[in-house]
């Protein structure tokens, strides 16, 4: 269960757990996947929950929103991804700064 200040803290960086079944494509940077994460929140949930050197795992990668995010924090990153589109836009993301 999240705390009150953790629950304010996601809805100020949008994040909104109420909206159920809610169908979206977001398409930003060529990336065209459909559970697009926000930058701004997978950075927050980084620094919430990897140690200091800590390494951030996403054995399921998808467009690297979780390793574009663990990078800017100063974390080291492996990401897996078995399907190829996805991992072409995942490299590309992580690339750019």
């Amino acid at each position: 269960m999240l705390k009150e200040n953790q629950w304010l803290t996601l809805t100020r960086i949008g994040f909104n757990p109420l909206i159920k079944n809610m169908k979206r494509r977001m398409i930003y940077n060529d990336n065209n996947h459909p559970t697009v994460k926000l930058l701004r929140l997978m950075r927050y949930l980084v620094r919430l929950v990897t140690p200091v050197n800590g390494i951030v795992l996403d054995p399921f990668m998808g467009t690297g929103t979780t390793g574009k995010a663990a990078v800017a924090e100063g974390y080291r990153f492996i990401g897996i991804e078995k399907e190829k589109e996805y991992y072409r836009i995942s490299k590309g993301r992580l690339k750019t700064k």
